[in-house]
């Protein structure tokens, strides 16, 4: 069963100069379509005088995966769900009220391979020969399989004083974005470009801030972790640990069905008292392990830019769960924030009771939404 709530208020991906960082013109309002393992997150996005705005969104949610495993809508083990996906994507959007059409889509973390690499001083066009010649070599996937993409994220010396380019490298198997493409088509919707989604993230929570921020995404299946300065993702991480893993810990732990265990989860999280201690004491260990890896992923940022995560940004549906920012600040000894992407894309009047909440589940479709209109 899917549970949707809602607020009303020719592209292929192998063409020449289509990509990853695509900029797209002459288009007023967008959606960005965040399809994750287990929701459907849609906004539409329009251009204003003073800057883009928020117009209309949908977020359709999925639960049975929480007692079927085949019931998600795409994993790290299974391919997205051509069968279901374009009937969900249809269905929100006409209950949401949407009529644009034109749309970027964003590839989860574990569906990409990204890595960054140190070249040489040189100019673009060097460096697009050294990826055609030697980027095989980063990729663990034979090139004709896969569609790739570079930018330039910095630059560093060396110590023998040399200049180094640092180049951040995502490949794309070919047949996701043929899978995307296909859905898209049965869901009446032009699909103009696709992006992985830290950069959406990138994009809608860290423009205008110079110092490195990581970002922790929690899915439904996955956590996904991205430093970003400025609007530019520079590293990326994933783990299988996630907000179904805590959800299955307090449901074997409280012997509850998993359903239930969701809403304490949503309800109590980590602030529980006296007999609902229980439930903060299951999570802890688990969420322990997505710190772990969240402290991994910024070590190995800060030794390869020799440059300091200054605070923690946390997205997706699982940064809602009461006491989490509080917790992760304390573990990882600085701020530790929700995620606000309408500090970039304004927000209309009659959402803001709901911005704190909904902030964070539609930070991936509002930075995709943007992109199509910069």
């Amino acid at each position: 069963m899917a549970s949707y709530f809602v607020n009303r208020t020719q592209y292929t991906f192998f063409e020449q100069n289509m990509g990853l960082f695509r900029n797209f013109l002459n288009e007023k309002t967008f959606l960005g379509v965040d399809i994750g393992t287990t929701s459907i997150k849609i906004a539409e996005v329009e251009r204003k005088e003073q800057g883009f705005e928020l117009v209309n969104y949908g977020v359709l949610e999925t639960h049975g995966y929480l007692e079927r495993y085949n019931e998600a809508l795409q994993s790290s083990t299974l391919k997205l769900s051509e069968t279901n996906t374009p009937f969900y994507v249809k269905m929100l959007l006409k209950h949401a009220g949407i009529h644009a059409k034109s749309s970027i889509v964003s590839l989860p973390a574990f569906l990409t391979f990204s890595t960054l690499i140190e070249v040489p001083s040189m100019s673009d066009s060097e460096i697009k020969k050294f990826m055609e010649y030697q980027g095989r070599q980063y990729i663990p996937l034979p090139l004709e399989n896969i569609q790739y993409e570079w930018v330039k994220v910095g630059e560093r010396k060396d110590e023998t004083g040399s200049i180094k380019h640092q180049v951040f490298l995502v490949s794309v198997p070919k047949e996701y974005a043929a899978e995307y493409k296909k859905i898209f088509d049965q869901a009446n919707i032009v699909l103009k470009g696709i992006e992985i989604e830290g950069m959406g993230l990138a994009r809608s929570l860290t423009l205008g801030m110079k110092d490195p921020t990581l970002i922790v995404d929690i899915g439904g299946r996955s956590t996904s972790f991205s430093v970003a300065v400025d609007g530019m993702l520079k590293f990326s991480g994933q783990t299988d640990f996630s907000g179904g893993s805590l959800t299955q810990t307090v449901a074997k732990g409280l012997g509850i069905s998993p359903l239930r265990a969701e809403e304490l989860k949503k309800q109590r999280g980590l602030i529980g008292l006296g007999g609902e201690h229980e439930l903060s004491t299951l999570i802890q260990p688990t969420l322990d392990v997505i710190i772990s890896e969240a402290k991994r992923v910024a070590t190995d940022f800060e030794s390869n830019y020799k440059e300091k995560v200054a605070r923690v940004i946390l997205s997706g549906g699982g940064a809602n769960m009461p006491g989490l920012e509080e917790y992760f600040s304390k573990q990882f000894g600085m701020e530790a924030k929700r995620a606000n992407p309408f500090q970039y894309v304004k927000l209309p009047a009659v959402l803001t009771p709901i911005a704190q909440e909904l902030g964070p589940v539609l930070s991936v479709a509002i930075g995709l939404g943007a992109k199509g209109l910069e």
